[in-house]
């Protein structure tokens, strides 16, 4: 009973809104649909690319330590060298996702594909990229999707296949420098250490290094595979329709109800 009550109260209240303010509200409410309109006809539309990227084939690989002499994987010195390796296998992908937002990869951008990005310096190129350029998970699965909007689909295209380009090469150079340093690293401790276990250890890593350094320089794609090419949709993400209208006119109907309870007073 008492919500019936309380439906009748709250149905009577709306009643009374309405007849006290709904030409205001209505006034309002057109007066944001035609402020959507001017909206959606200055506003210069913008259209989203997308590209689906996921990890490597090298991602899921046996730890090195499966490879080592038993007996030497126990080695406190040998086993901080094999988990800092493996840590670097396994987070290549991640590494990308994170690298591809950098002021670094904005750099290169501005310095290789000016031309294409059209944009005055550097850090105009950041700015448009913290604006526009998005990595966000793709479902359930270990992809991810990157989007990013601009005013040409096409230059959105370009850009964001630029993008994907630099970040690569950026981190198989840095993975190319460091393999290289380890290599060096462990045949200087293979010309010291007289241990056979350990010997036989420092051997197994060597290698492992060596078809890294041959696997950095013959890889297509080092950081991170493209599951799906870079692609615009058949109509510009912006400025919405579904989004401009309602919400202004919810705007204007709620100022008009404002002002009209105002001057009631």
């Amino acid at each position: 009973m008492s919500f019936k009550i309380s439906a009748m109260n709250e149905f009577d209240t709306t009643l009374n809104i309405l007849r006290n303010h709904g030409k205001s509200i209505l006034i309002g409410g057109l007066i944001g649909c035609v402020l959507a309109v001017a909206v959606f006809i200055i506003q210069t539309p913008k259209w989203q690319a997308t590209m689906i990227v996921g990890p490597t084939e090298r991602t899921g690989v046996p730890s090195l330590s499966s490879f080592l002499p038993k007996g030497a994987a126990d080695t406190p010195a040998l086993q901080y060298f094999v988990e800092r390796i493996d840590a670097t296998h396994a987070t290549d992908f991640t590494v990308f996702e994170t690298k591809i937002t950098s002021p670094e990869i904005a750099k290169n951008l501005y310095t290789s594909h000016g031309d294409t990005v059209d944009l005055k310096s550097v850090i105009d190129v950041q700015k448009y990229l913290q604006k526009n350029l998005r990595v966000r998970p793709h479902g359930m699965t270990p992809f991810k999707k990157i989007t990013l909007r601009h005013r040409d689909g096409n230059v959105a295209i370009a850009i964001l296949n630029h993008l994907f380009l630099i970040t690569d090469k950026s981190i198989r150079q840095d993975k190319k420098t460091r393999t290289f340093r380890r290599i060096s690293y462990l045949e200087k401790q293979l010309k010291t250490v007289r241990n056979p276990d350990h010997r036989d250890a420092i051997i197994a890593l060597l290698k492992e290094q060596e078809q890294t350094a041959m696997m950095v320089s013959i890889d297509d794609h080092f950081s991170a595979n493209i599951i799906s090419e870079a692609s615009v949709g058949l109509k510009p993400v912006s400025p919405s329709a579904l989004i401009l209208f309602p919400g202004l006119s919810f705007v204007g109907a709620f100022i008009g109800l404002i002002f009209s309870g105002w001057r009631r007073d």
